[in-house]
């Protein structure tokens, strides 16, 4: 699977790929749903979406980072907020351009973590270019940002136009393993299945003391004992493109990518 997708290659398949199969955890007809929306990956394939929302605290991402580094092929998606971004810069600079620079993605979850619900298409517009701009500061470079997450699970028309418009992928979930207590943690990790996409935050809580560190630190090393590989969303999201689309005689010379444009 491969991470080198150009903004171009997601917006001439997102839409084709899954607008026609647009996994939904509530089962909708496939023909009921007209915009991208991902709820899991392939089925076929023994990868996992570990995703983190929010991301807060510059050294849960250093001790995210940390538990990922032993297993040069697994990596992780942060959803951050720009208000995370930036204050994570100014406590712990270079940590954004570290997660980029170990292989880790990072995706769109508003500036603010406000309510997709109460903002129109014009301004959560602005409030992406806002948020991508901080982004491209901190590391230093044009990033190709390709999934939102919207706060609150709110898949509302305003945040849908803008996924549209800027040629995002609406990511949702299948799995979460945080939980009161490790035990429980650790028996929704033994039920995760093929291409799920796990929601995890970066909670830093008083009395669990950085749960979510503990149950990735658990957690991570069986998957890999139970043959899982860790991938970002755009590997997951390569995954998808190779079942929905039948790439043979397109692909060329490595064929590092499926979008060889076979449609073209």
């Amino acid at each position: 699977m491969t991470n080198n997708f150009s903004r171009r290659d997601f917006l001439k398949l997102s839409g084709l790929a899954l607008a026609a199969t647009a996994f939904s955890k509530f089962d909708f007809p496939k023909a009921a749903i007209a915009d991208p929306v991902i709820y899991h990956g392939s089925r076929n394939f023994r990868a996992i979406a570990m995703t983190y929302d929010d991301c807060w605290h510059p050294e849960v991402l250093q001790q995210l980072n940390d538990i990922a580094t032993p297993y040069p092929n697994f990596h992780f998606t942060f959803f951050a907020i720009g208000d995370a971004i930036e204050i994570n810069e100014a406590r712990r600079p270079g940590v954004w351009k570290m997660l980029a620079d170990a292989g880790h993605e990072i995706g769109y979850h508003t500036y603010h973590h406000d309510n997709p619900e109460i903002l129109t298409a014009e301004q959560l517009l602005a409030d992406f270019d806002q948020w991508k701009k901080k982004l491209d500061e901190v590391l230093g470079f044009e990033s190709n940002v390709h999934f939102a997450r919207p706060p609150y699970d709110n898949l509302s028309p305003s945040f849908m136009e803008l996924c549209k418009e800027r040629g995002l992928i609406a990511t949702m979930y299948s799995a979460g393993f945080e939980a009161d207590n490790m035990t429980d943690s650790m028996l929704f990790a033994s039920r995760a299945q093929n291409g799920d996409i796990v929601q995890m935050h970066t909670y830093q809580d008083p009395i669990q003391k950085r749960f979510d560190v503990d149950i990735t630190a658990k957690v991570v090393p069986y998957l890999n004992e139970q043959g899982f590989t860790l991938v970002t969303m755009s590997q997951l999201y390569d995954a998808v493109l190779r079942e929905q689309i039948n790439s043979n005689g397109c692909d060329t010379g490595s064929g590092a990518a499926l979008t060889r444009f076979c449609l073209e």
